[in-house]
């Protein structure tokens, strides 16, 4: 029977299943409602300093409980396109089971096309967020854990450190690097000091300290963990295996378009069911039927958003208006898109 209504769904609806067919008329009893997504309630905004902000989010009762560590995808809508970008959450499990609430610690861009418009979002407004995301979590079995943060990567040991008992005998030092002044979250730091007889902390940037290396006890770390920009983990990577150092890492890093819009390009698209090549110079939803690929679609105008899927990987431009995306997930629509450099889709 569940096969049946897919069936329908697709064919005749061009949704998933047949809840997505009436999300219109649920989100005026549910605002931001929609299939496949959590909902979470917006219950506090904190500045932070000049380009960071502190979001309190309430999700709803039935999304999973995370594990300190991982990361979710934040769902905002910003003049009727859907768009997402993945974040740690910056606060434990147990924070979830005490007040029902999570903390996400963001940096914002003034340039950017999602982050300076998270500042102005509604108290008791709803966002949607995923199901709790990825491995990168704290190994209590271990003795001595040196902690390696680079700017926002900081907020995966808040969560870790959140969630660690008093009496925990592992040894935790935290090198934490930024810019001058710029580091994130330090009075929370400063309260695990005194939670967490265990731990302790050093506040570095590189033009004053120079590389991390000179800070790691070798004798007294039995594994890295790194969270940070991609040279940071590079230099940490290196490090750990010259000094046979077991290293566990989450790394962020900006890619461009390495060709003109203008200029005749084909990239590789990496899809759930099997990959394709397509060219820049038109857009995705017409690549993948020239390639007959099955797609849902409807208006092929950007208007109808039944073409609409989850970009994994990589940028895109929008037809429309030719802004880029960054690398980020986000919700894209295949007709009013092109590819600008390989991607990862989830159709």
């Amino acid at each position: 029977m569940q096969n049946i209504s897919r069936f329908i769904s697709k064919n005749l609806f061009h949704h998933k299943d047949l809840t997505g067919y009436f999300e219109p008329v649920l989100q005026v009893f549910k605002p931001s409602w929609r299939s496949g997504y959590f909902r979470a309630q917006v219950k506090s905004i904190r500045v932070l300093c000049e380009n960071a902000l502190k979001i309190t989010l309430k999700p709803e009762r039935k999304w999973p409980i995370h594990t300190a560590g991982q990361h979710i995808s934040l769902t905002t809508e910003q003049q009727g396109r859907l768009i997402s970008r993945v974040f740690t959450i910056a606060s434990g499990a147990k924070k979830l089971k005490e007040t029902g609430l999570i903390d996400l610690v963001i940096r914002t861009h003034d340039k950017g096309n999602f982050t300076p418009y998270l500042g102005e979002l509604a108290m008791n407004s709803w966002v949607n967020i995923s199901e709790p995301m990825g491995e990168f979590i704290f190994d209590e079995q271990s003795n001595h854990t040196t902690l390696l943060a680079g700017g926002s990567g900081i907020t995966p040991f808040i969560a870790m450190l959140d969630d660690l008992q008093a009496n925990t005998q592992n040894h935790i030092h935290l090198l934490y690097y930024a810019k001058p002044n710029g580091h994130l979250m330090v009075e929370v730091l400063e309260k695990f000091m005194t939670a967490l007889p265990n731990f302790s902390f050093e506040l570095l940037h590189r033009s004053g300290h120079g590389s991390f290396t000179k800070y790691v006890s070798v004798e007294h770390t039995d594994e890295l963990l790194v969270c940070g920009p991609e040279e940071m983990f590079i230099e940490a990577e290196k490090f750990c295996k010259s000094r046979q150092i077991p290293i566990r890492a989450e790394h962020f890093q900006a890619i461009r378009p390495t060709q003109s819009v203008n200029e005749a390009a084909r990239f590789k698209v990496r899809l759930n069911h099997g990959d394709l090549e397509v060219s820049n110079q038109d857009s995705l939803l017409s690549e993948f039927q020239s390639h007959n690929k099955p797609v849902t679609y409807g208006c092929g105008m950007g208007i109808c958003h039944q073409c609409q899927c989850l970009k994994k990987k990589g940028i895109v431009r929008d037809i429309r208006d030719g802004s880029l995306s960054d690398n980020s997930e986000e919700l894209i629509q295949l007709c009013v898109t092109q590819a600008v450099t390989d991607l990862e889709l989830e159709l």
